[in-house]
């Protein structure tokens, strides 16, 4: 491709045309139309010519536009632009307060790692040195999570900022993926029945944490996730406590604005224990509709960190059960509920989990008996 690019005069200062895809281009160059003006233009004309005709031809004109500094510059430090994105991000989408907390802690070590650094001068290289640093204190899961943020800054930032092209995060992006994808997930082991009747026991024993007794026991029963059962309201109940609808959930003790993890609401079947439990509880409390049923001693919406923090390790510890974080309830009522031969895809509904997920992480929890029906020769006698 032979690129056609020329000088034009504009006033008393100059500017480049030429045309892209059949369209006319113009960049104002705001140099004076004099030999230094007119050197600075065709040193100019020469880098876009080489994009051109090399197929990196920069669309958004930024690469070929001086620096802009003052109010609104072009060329800002790495943190500042990720608040700058993170602004633009919390603006255009309704996000969970777990999804705020990420973006505050990637703006924290993106400070740490990188300082006042350009944005422009984050490199694959740099950009390597830091998930480097990040992966001495964070898993790849976590990692993976951070990066998608950072690709997506920068990718939203390429005709805004001056910042490096091809993205410095993808290739950082891809090598997390593949990461995780190779390593073997470790098998979780589930509470045995025996351990979660400890643990409920305990905690109605305990005079500091006796409160939170039934809604761990709503939690063993229902496989619900933790911000799922932590958000539930009285008006989700279903008249006769028989049934549950789960569509809101609370994170770090905040409403969760796309309400459960999956964005998916779904109605459970509540069993005879856990009806007469809400019963109970129901009459001893005399709630209002849009009380929560599981709130803190404070009437807050329970905090997941501060529980495991507080109550669930001191509990464990009591009963000496090795540590598995209080998600775990989810995991042991899924893993006993197959064991107990519930029918994977009906347990997947009731759950919220996506089927082909259920069926990978608890295929060792299904009972492995003959599950074909037996076909023998034609009996000719019938």
């Amino acid at each position: 491709m032979n690129a056609k690019i020329w000088i034009e005069p504009t006033g008393k200062t100059l500017r480049l045309v030429w045309y892209y895809q059949g369209k006319r281009q113009r960049l104002s160059l705001g140099v004076a139309d004099n030999p230094i003006g007119r050197a600075l233009a065709n040193k100019k004309m020469a880098d876009i010519k080489i994009d051109l005709e090399s197929g990196h031809y920069d669309e958004t004109l930024l690469k070929y536009k001086p620096r802009k500094l003052g109010a609104n510059p072009t060329e800002i430090s790495a943190v500042e632009l990720f608040e700058k994105y993170t602004l633009h991000y919390k603006k255009n989408n309704e996000i969970a307060h777990g999804s705020g907390l990420r973006l505050k802690a990637i703006a924290s070590k993106l400070e740490q790692f990188l300082g006042d650094k350009q944005a422009n001068k984050v490199t694959e290289s740099v950009a390597e040195k830091v998930v480097a640093r990040w992966a001495e204190s964070a898993s790849v899961q976590t990692i993976k999570s951070y990066l998608y943020y950072l690709k997506g800054c920068w990718d939203w930032a390429k005709d805004k900022y001056h910042v490096v092209d091809p993205n410095p995060w993808d290739d950082c992006l891809i090598r997390a993926r593949s990461r995780g994808n190779s390593k073997p997930s470790k098998q979780v082991k589930p509470f045995t029945i025996g351990e979660l009747q400890a643990i409920i026991s305990a905690f109605a024993n305990n005079p500091y944490y006796a409160h939170y007794t039934e809604f761990v026991i709503f939690l063993v029963n229902t496989a619900c996730r933790f911000g799922e059962a932590a958000g539930l309201k009285w008006s989700s109940l279903g008249a006769d406590y028989s049934t549950a609808w789960i569509g809101e959930s609370v994170s770090r003790g905040h409403q969760n604005a796309k309400g459960t993890k999956t964005g998916k609401s779904r109605t459970i079947q509540l069993s005879p224990p856990v009806r007469s439990m809400l019963l109970a509880r129901a009459e001893r409390i005399n709630p209002q509709p849009d009380d929560l049923v599981f709130p803190s001693p404070k009437g807050l919406p329970l905090d997941d960190h501060n529980f495991n923090r507080r109550a669930w390790k001191t509990i464990l510890k009591s009963c000496q059960i090795e540590y598995r974080s209080p998600y775990k309830l989810r995991h042991s009522a899924i893993s006993h509920a197959l064991a107990n031969g519930a029918n994977p895809i009906a347990l997947a509904e009731q759950s919220g989990h996506d089927k082909r997920t259920m069926l990978s992480t608890y295929a060792h929890a299904i009972d492995r008996e003959v599950l074909f029906v037996s076909i023998s020769e034609r009996n000719y006698d019938d």
